[in-house]
């Protein structure tokens, strides 16, 4: 194990994986999720107050993704995480995805076009 919690030498992983790993895979923070349910509604001070705090929560929450960005960066530099090449992601997709769902039909006629066998 190394100092990134969780990864070992030689991990194949693309950057969206680890994103995940680290909780960071949406491009926005779900801080608000529960918050808009208001039955009543809000007073403007209350109005204000969330915006606020939305606001602060977003700011973090960008910055700390930049953060596990630079990590995943740093770590592929350092040899420490390998990059899925395209053909193992197409692979991924054509294997794991559900049979009905476009991107993995795409993934599968990607594969058969290549030669490339995702069974």
């Amino acid at each position: 194990m190394d100092k990134a919690k969780g990864i070992t030498n030689q991990n194949k992983m693309t950057m969206d994986e680890y994103l995940g790993l680290k909780g960071f895979d949406s491009p926005f923070s779900d801080y608000m999720l529960d918050k808009l349910r208001i039955p009543h509604g809000l007073t403007q001070r209350q109005q204000k107050k969330l915006e606020k705090d939305a606001d602060i929560h977003a700011d973090q929450y960008s910055e700390n993704r930049k953060k596990v960005k630079a990590e995943y960066k740093k770590l592929v530099q350092e040899g420490i995480i390998i990059p899925k090449t395209r053909e193992e992601r197409l692979i991924e997709n054509a294997r794991f995805g559900h049979p009905d769902n476009d991107a993995t039909k795409a993934a599968r006629r990607a594969c058969e076009k290549r030669g490339i066998d995702w069974r």
